[in-house]
């Protein structure tokens, strides 16, 4: 498969997991506006982006002289993890809204806010070197492929947080809780075949 249709795969399934930044997006869309929310999500990227940039580049020096099957496993059991996690953890985040403080948003605030969601959450951390060593092993660090890879990740993420933000209202009336927890465990199942599969390939 094409390196930037399987990134638009994966940004997709990362655009349905439910968790911290999804409900932060959510409430501040709503309570904010739709400026607010796009602020947010720009902030989400760039701590995307620099998970990412440390993962590639920590795991450069180390991955180069391992051998193809100890990286496939590793990258397939960090998946299986953050799959279970999804799929097993109990209950869903709260839809409860708060009032917006004062009667204008503060754009730093928002992006650093944005920003601090990811990188204060070391969940997210592991799922990108889950993701980095995924792509290494299909195509090698220092492949074309990974850019494109990772474009259709950024690219899909990003334009469906817009949309989320853009469909707020709808979402609170559609996604009931039920449905919500429902997504985060379909979610948890992709990531673990992703993971499986990725160890049944080096094997």
């Amino acid at each position: 498969m094409n390196a930037f249709l399987l990134g638009v795969i994966f940004g997709l399934s990362i655009t349905i997991s439910i968790g911290p930044g999804f409900m932060a997006l959510f409430q501040t869309s709503l309570v904010r506006g739709l400026s607010a929310g796009i602020i947010l999500a720009s902030g989400m990227l760039l701590s995307d982006i620099t998970l990412v940039s440390i993962s590639y580049f920590g795991l450069s020096e180390m991955i180069l002289g391992w051998d193809d099957r100890i990286m496939g496993v590793i990258a397939g059991l960090i998946l299986i993890i953050m799959g279970g996690i999804s799929l097993f953890k109990p209950g869903v985040p709260s839809l409860e809204l708060k009032p917006a403080i004062g009667s204008q948003n503060k754009p730093a605030l928002l992006l650093f806010k944005g920003f601090l969601l990811n990188i204060a959450n070391p969940f997210s951390f592991i799922f990108w070197i889950g993701i980095v060593g995924f792509a290494a092993k299909n195509w090698g660090l220092h492949s074309h492929n990974v850019l494109q890879f990772f474009a259709g990740v950024f690219l899909t993420a990003f334009s469906t947080d817009l949309l989320k933000c853009y469909l707020s209202g709808l979402l609170r009336k559609v996604l009931a809780s039920h449905a919500i927890q429902w997504l985060n465990k379909a979610m948890g199942v992709v990531f673990i075949g992703v993971g499986l599969f990725l160890i049944y390939k080096v094997h």
